[in-house]
């Protein structure tokens, strides 16, 4: 006997529900194959609860999700040493610098946290961007940016020179980009300054629906104020 019979597929971390609706024998419903189309990612602390880093979870392929992870847990824990260097510096200094904490006790502050975003988790690709900041007196800290860009099936890094077709693209997309930090003069340092930029293989980007974004760390390009600055790539561009 034929029935009618509804199947809900759940997609990613969307709230959305896609339903189909289709005669088929009941005793057939099934589904064969699942398409990953994002993963999960959950925050967790190390040592401490300001040391936050991201592990996926709920992946089909395991030995691709301990690969992620284990990115992570090695980045962490180089933030770990950091914090503890941190640590260690700033209570000598507060011990031999008593009288000056006293006076300046701002000068003699200091934190260390980590944080992450999740910038593009579709289409098997996983981007994240992983933030230390650290504080050690003075008018304001400083934070650093680490781009990690994951194919989701093998659990490998991507490379900006896996995006980019070919090394001629570098210079034409160092072009590109000088030519926006020019037309955005009020976020980005003037030309002289910037002159010697170049898009190589090593700089930071992360993945978008429309391409990707370059990503840099405070004053690289751009004043302390302007955070770390990003340039959209088009596809076309790519």
């Amino acid at each position: 006997m034929i029935a009618t019979n509804l199947i809900k597929v759940f997609i990613g971390f969307s709230t959305l529900f896609t339903y189909f609706d289709f005669e088929q024998p009941s005793n057939m419903m099934e589904v064969s194959e699942l398409v990953e189309t994002s993963v999960f990612v959950e925050s967790n602390t190390y040592k401490e609860e300001f040391l936050v880093y991201p592990q996926v979870t709920n992946m089909n392929d395991q030995k691709a999700q301990g690969k992620i992870n284990e990115v992570f847990k090695t980045q962490i824990k180089s933030s770990y040493e950091g914090y503890l260097k941190l640590k260690d510096d700033m209570e000598k200094f507060k011990g031999e610098e008593k009288k000056h904490c006293e006076e300046f006790p701002y000068s003699c502050e200091y934190s260390y946290i980590t944080r992450f975003e999740v910038m593009f988790n579709q289409d098997g690709k996983l981007s994240i961007l992983f933030y230390d900041s650290i504080y050690s007196g003075g008018a304001h800290g400083i934070e650093t940016v680490a781009t990690y860009n994951f194919d989701t099936k093998t659990g490998e890094l991507y490379t900006l020179k896996d995006i980019i077709s070919n090394e001629s693209k570098f210079e034409s997309l160092t072009e590109y980009a000088k030519k926006f930090m020019k037309d955005h003069q009020e976020l980005f340092f003037d030309e002289n300054i910037i002159g010697e930029f170049k898009v190589s293989e090593d700089t930071q980007f992360y993945f978008t629906e429309s391409g990707i974004d370059l990503i840099f760390q405070q004053y690289e390009v751009a004043p302390y104020a302007a955070g770390h600055p990003t340039i959209s790539i088009p596809n076309s561009e790519l």
